[in-house]
């Protein structure tokens, strides 16, 4: 019964946006760049999702090469205007801080 109402919890706090799985240096890197007020997890919003963003960057290398301005974005967006000011901030984070959001986001897979 006590496991039962832990998976409830849990399941709860992953439906609302709360990621305390494998990326929580991304999640923080993800709120501090406010990255949530546009990127919701699964649903879209005033960007795409998540999931969406997950499906289209296979893996690490891929989106660390669009957060480092080396590849073009791989989803078209109409807004891609407001997303450039943003990628001029993820662009000026370390590596490891890249690296930490891109496994955050991949996560939503």
């Amino acid at each position: 019964m006590r496991l039962r109402f832990v998976w409830v919890v849990l399941t709860i706090i992953g439906l609302s946006g709360i990621c305390w799985s494998a990326a929580p240096e991304g999640a923080a890197q993800f709120d501090s760049l406010k990255c949530g007020m546009c990127h919701k997890p699964d649903k879209k919003a005033a960007a795409i999702s998540l999931s969406e963003i997950a499906k289209a960057y296979k893996d690490r290398d891929t989106l660390m090469k669009f957060f480092k301005g080396e590849a073009r974005p791989l989803i078209e967006s109409d807004k891609w205007g407001m997303m450039r000011g943003q990628l001029h901030k993820i662009k000026a984070l370390e590596d490891p801080q890249k690296e930490a959001l891109a496994d955050y986001i991949l996560s939503f897979k």
